[in-house]
């Protein structure tokens, strides 16, 4: 039985620890491109979503701010993938939604916070990543660039969650 009861521990450990999104440690700039244009996209899609349905005004606030802000970034990664020569693909430029279950929440509002903060915590790790280790110097510097916008979204975020 306590053998059992371990094995059962040990795999919920390794459940848990799958479930946290981790960021992606390959450092390719046409990688680094490919998920950042995906956050971005699926920052703007939940945004409307938080815009149209969300019930508390700082939420519907929020959600306005990362249409705004993560199109500008997507605008610019656009322009610097372009200048960079890197053909991005179809499923990373367009037609990301946001997730259809953040839509069917019984409590939207506590759901799109828990999922904002969650996804703006893997996004400043992969922007740091990549800002410290990436190998396009242009790239890089945009990265670092966005890091300090990237990083008040989560503390704005992390502030509404609680």
């Amino acid at each position: 039985m306590k053998k059992l009861l371990l094995i059962a521990a040990v795999c919920s450990g390794f459940a848990a620890k799958a479930q946290i999104p981790q960021p992606d440690p390959d450092t390719t700039t046409r990688h680094f491109l490919v998920v950042a244009s995906i956050k971005n996209l699926q920052e703007i899609s939940a945004g409307e979503q938080a815009f149209k349905k969300a019930k508390r005004a700082e939420i519907k606030a929020f959600g306005q701010m990362m249409v705004k802000d993560h199109g500008a970034a997507e605008k610019q990664l656009l322009q610097l993938a372009e200048k960079r020569n890197i053909a991005l693909p179809a499923a990373a430029i367009g037609g990301i939604k946001a997730d259809p279950l953040l839509g069917n929440a019984p409590d939207f509002d506590s759901a799109y916070v828990h999922a904002m903060s969650a996804g703006h915590q893997n996004t400043v790790q992969v922007f740091q990543n990549y800002a410290t280790t990436g190998k396009d110097p242009a790239v890089k510097a945009w990265a670092q660039q966005m890091l300090p916008n990237l990083k008040m979204h989560l503390e704005h975020i992390k502030a509404l969650e609680k």
